[in-house]
């Protein structure tokens, strides 16, 4: 599902996100722009997930082809 080279950075991304929404709860008054940071965050950390990712591929042997991994969704 995700490679084992970003194990921590998505961990670590999972933990500042989790704190930072604990600590801006009780911080930020301003409910518009409490939700404009939470949302912010959790974008940073779908991008962090989107980039770490390692889709399960199916493919056929073929010699006068190349597969490259890094080819984006299929």
């Amino acid at each position: 599902m995700f490679h084992k080279e970003g194990q921590k950075i998505i961990l670590g991304t999972l933990f500042f996100v989790g704190g930072s929404f604990l600590i801006l709860d009780n911080t930020i008054e301003l409910q518009w722009l409490l939700k404009l940071i939470q949302l912010s965050l959790l974008g940073i950390l779908v991008l962090i997930l989107q980039f770490f990712r390692n889709p399960k591929r199916h493919t056929r042997h073929n010699d006068r082809q190349v597969i490259a991994p890094v080819d984006g969704k299929w």
